[in-house]
């Protein structure tokens, strides 16, 4: 599979312990399966929609990440060149989510779209993001991670920065809150050379 240099999807030795197959809207590769050590992750279904939608509506999250109804949830979670990843806590139900798109896209940027964990503060958020990006970096040709936070959301940004995620700039009125006030948001990255950097192997 035409993977760039930097990308261990193809490594035959060690790397396939879990696969998530998607289907990326302009790929370089067209259905492609990328191969991932992170056993934290799974790919979410249609099945998962509920509980992910129980995770955005805990108590506080409609003012700190928005919320998506039953409808964008199931559209997104089908769409070319989005991907829904879940982390399952002990009784098998997530506990947190993402939905990232623009993995394996030509330009090698992939966007955090929303991310989540049912119970802040149990030491999830930083493993989780983590996963992520090494989803992302390892098994696809990404060139950048971004994400777009409100910039008074201070646990997020803490999560964010501990895991070398640096402010770029402030998109004035780009987001929406559920009651339809438009609040500027943060944009926020990680290169791919920053990613190596702080994890060398």
């Amino acid at each position: 599979m035409p993977i760039s240099p930097s990308c261990r999807c193809c490594d035959p030795n060690g790397w396939r312990e879990n696969s998530l197959a998607i289907r990326p809207r302009n790929s370089l590769i067209f259905g492609m399966t990328v191969w991932t050590r992170q056993t934290l992750l799974r790919r979410a279904v249609a099945t998962d929609v509920p509980a992910i939608m129980e995770i955005e509506r805990q108590p506080g999250y409609e003012q700190l990440v928005g919320r998506w109804n039953e409808a964008q949830h199931f559209q997104n979670i089908s769409k070319p060149g989005y991907l829904y990843l879940v982390q399952d806590g002990s009784l098998g139900v997530p506990i947190a989510f993402a939905a990232i798109s623009g993995l394996g896209h030509r330009d090698g940027d992939v966007l955090i779209n929303r991310m989540i964990v049912r119970t802040p503060g149990q030491g999830i958020g930083k493993p989780f993001l983590h996963a992520i990006m090494q989803l992302a970096f390892e098994g696809a040709p990404t060139y950048r991670i971004g994400l777009r936070v409100l910039p008074d959301n201070h646990r997020a940004l803490h999560v964010y920065r501990s895991q070398g995620f640096k402010e770029e700039r402030v998109l004035a009125h780009s987001g929406t809150l559920p009651n339809g006030r438009r609040v500027d948001l943060l944009l926020m990255s990680i290169s791919h050379e920053d990613w190596i950097i702080r994890n060398p192997e």
